[in-house]
């Protein structure tokens, strides 16, 4: 199977908000996501969109805040299809974000501690380390009652 990333060109914003709010849906059936929310997020300047395509056909995808003074980029969002699971479609697409940016010194990210295939993924299989919980009592960025790991992986 190949794996490549390729920017996501504004016409395909819709469909990739329905695909990241398809697989972030809580198990209640709620999006953790509001519609309304991305858009904005998405046009940040130093904001990357990419869609994960696996043998040309997508596959899920990634937004990547970086930030070029200090190289300490940040993975925010990262998703497969639920229906491209296991099939090592995350991990490749990973190394791949990895060699487009080799540049970067730090990549940083976030999981809830709750989600141990995240967790597995992060930890196991792409090398970052967890360095920091996030909670209502230690918040940063996250709103909602969820605890959160950061995480990084330092690159050089």
């Amino acid at each position: 199977m190949t794996v490549e990333l390729v920017p996501t060109r504004y016409d395909e914003r819709e469909l990739f908000i329905e695909n990241l709010q398809a697989a972030f849906r809580r198990a209640d059936g709620t999006d953790k996501f509001h519609s309304e929310d991305l858009p904005r997020f998405f046009d940040r300047t130093n904001a990357v969109l990419l869609n994960i395509l696996a043998d040309k056909q997508f596959a899920g995808g990634a937004v990547l805040i970086l930030n070029y003074a200090t190289q300490r980029n940040k993975l925010s969002l990262f998703f497969v299809n639920a229906d491209r699971r296991n099939l090592g479609i995350g991990l490749a697409a990973w190394r791949v974000i990895e060699k487009l940016f080799p540049t970067t010194k730090v990549w940083e990210t976030s999981t809830s501690w709750l989600d141990k295939r995240n967790l597995h993924f992060y930890l196991n299989k792409c090398g970052f380390n967890a360095v920091s919980i996030y909670s209502a009592r230690h918040p940063v960025q996250y709103t909602d009652k969820e605890i959160y790991l950061a995480l990084e992986k330092i690159m050089r």
